[in-house]
């Protein structure tokens, strides 16, 4: 099978992201933070494939990825200390776990569910259209560190039915201010006070 792969701002992405989607594809994606891969996080196919790619444990949820703050809610069920969180972290490089609401399985452990708003055009421009929550994350088998250049994600993973590249990054992360090589902070938003999983709090958190 030969790779299929576009660049964010192709006229014609919309269009292979849709179908990839529909079809059960797993797609690897740009985000602010590294390339993520997922597919619809409401289908079996998509979560099973991109496990068995990963060789990714059952029992570890992905985390769920929107375009906006606005389609949080009904994943999430949100209380007025999360929204102020929400309103001053995301977009960005986070993943927000929240008490789940509407939420994909696949998504979603303990009763809480991983939101990551990206802040990437890809996101902002591409997947407000097509519609679709994706589930995702970093592109690596498990345990591993992330790949970070695109023709190694292509070679390690050509199973994968959508490669989404950034602008600048065939050989590696490119020009875009982003957190090079860095994947999103996770933050526990279920308690309070707030809780780093992964990364630190932020200042404002403090």
């Amino acid at each position: 099978m030969i790779p299929q792969v576009m660049r964010f701002d192709d006229p014609q992405i919309l269009a292979a992201v849709r179908d990839a989607l529909a079809g059960g594809g797993v797609v690897v994606f740009p985000s602010d933070t590294v390339y993520g891969i997922g597919g619809n996080a409401w289908d079996d196919r998509a979560v099973a494939k991109a496990r068995r790619l990963k060789q990714r444990s059952a029992d570890l949820p992905f985390a769920l990825h929107l375009p906006t703050v606005d389609q949080i809610e009904p994943f999430a069920r949100l209380e007025p200390r999360h929204r102020r969180w929400i309103e001053s972290l995301l977009p960005g490089p986070y993943t927000l776990l929240l008490p789940a609401g509407n939420a994909p399985a696949c998504s979603v452990k303990k009763g809480n569910v991983g939101i990551r708003v990206p802040d990437h055009p890809f996101f902002s421009q591409v997947m407000a259209w097509v519609g679709i929550p994706l589930f995702g994350t970093s592109v690596n088998r498990s345990g591993l560190p992330p790949l970070v250049g695109l023709d190694e994600m292509i070679e390690r993973f050509p199973d994968v039915d959508l490669f989404v590249e950034d602008t600048g990054d065939r050989h590696g992360i490119g020009g875009r201010d982003r957190r090079r090589g860095h994947v999103s902070a996770v933050l526990d938003l279920s308690c309070d006070p707030p809780v780093a999983l992964r990364g630190e709090l932020p200042p404002a958190m403090l």
